[in-house]
């Protein structure tokens, strides 16, 4: 039987895992921003190109960390609840 204030095998790796996942969604959004601005600078067609193809891999990364970061939290939500049901509250 699971006590109170008895840790939890997998509950603290699941939080872990979510907020490694806000970490590179921040990251990737911030990349996003700078490639943002580099693009509206200004340059050759060349830079532009360039700078469109991070853009997109940027939003490609966005897309991935989202789908991770739903799936997470998916996760620890139901581990919560099994939680709370073994607690009975």
């Amino acid at each position: 039987m699971v006590r109170k204030g008895h840790k939890i095998g997998g509950l603290g790796s699941l939080v872990s895992k979510l907020g490694e996942a806000e970490k590179r969604l921040q990251r990737a959004v911030t990349a996003l921003e700078q490639a943002a601005v580099a693009r509206s600078g200004g340059g050759t067609a060349a830079s532009q190109e360039a700078a469109n193809v991070e853009i997109e891999a940027a939003q490609a990364r966005i897309a991935e960390l989202q789908a991770v970061n739903a799936s997470v939290a998916e996760k620890l939500d139901g581990a919560i609840l099994r939680v709370k049901k073994i607690l009975g509250d």
